[in-house]
């Protein structure tokens, strides 16, 4: 999930509180209850989740890019978010089964996170308010995005939806692969290069 509006100058923790305030209120004695928060260092290609680990993790992304994916049996991956400066991060459908991740989360640039233990987290949103009214608050914006996406896949042309993708991260093509964008999208690289070439003909995107 996008949060919007990050001042550099604070702390990667005054950062984490803002980002979190925005979804729900908690105040400063409910933020402090979120302990221990873990800060780590991920260089580029290395991998924060890896299919058949247990999702144990959830993470506020302070500096860098990360990419949510699945690879398929014959090898070809399939993208499936891309987490900038400012979202939140981690497989909440592989945290909520406890099971063996289906999903890999990759870090594409220099990333650093903060992270909160998910069994933490789940014992706040089941014991305190503050945080309870958090936790639905973060499952309907999580619904609506699911909404959003299926729409996207659903109801929308190829172009119409690699405009929606750059509108939502606007700094996407300098980050990622025309690879993965396109994956995302739903569509092959050389359809993209398409795209991208129509769309620098005419910036307004109509056809």
């Amino acid at each position: 999930m996008t949060t919007a509006d990050h001042d550099e100058t604070d702390s990667p923790e005054a950062r984490l509180a803002r980002a979190l305030n925005r979804i729900s209120p908690l105040a400063a004695e409910d933020l402090a209850l979120l302990t221990p928060l873990h800060r780590s260092y991920w260089p580029r290609g290395s991998h924060v989740l890896r299919a058949g680990e247990t999702a144990k993790q959830v993470s506020f992304v302070v500096s860098g890019a990360l990419r949510e994916y699945y690879v398929l049996p014959d090898g070809h991956e399939r993208t499936r978010s891309f987490n900038l400066p400012g979202d939140f991060a981690g497989s909440m459908s592989d945290l909520l089964a406890a099971s063996p991740s289906r999903t890999w989360v990759t870090a594409e640039t220099q990333t650093t996170l903060i992270s909160a233990d998910w069994s933490v987290y789940r014992q706040l949103t089941e014991n305190n308010p503050a945080w309870a009214r958090f936790a639905r608050r973060m499952a309907e914006e999580l619904y609506l995005r699911k909404v959003e996406r299926e729409y996207e896949l659903l109801a929308l042309d190829a172009a119409a939806r690699y405009q929606r993708t750059l509108l939502r991260w606007p700094d996407l093509e300098t980050l990622f692969t025309q690879r993965d964008i396109a994956s995302y999208i739903g569509i092959t690289p050389v359809h993209l290069s398409r795209l991208r070439g129509r769309s620098e003909q005419d910036p307004s995107g109509s056809r």
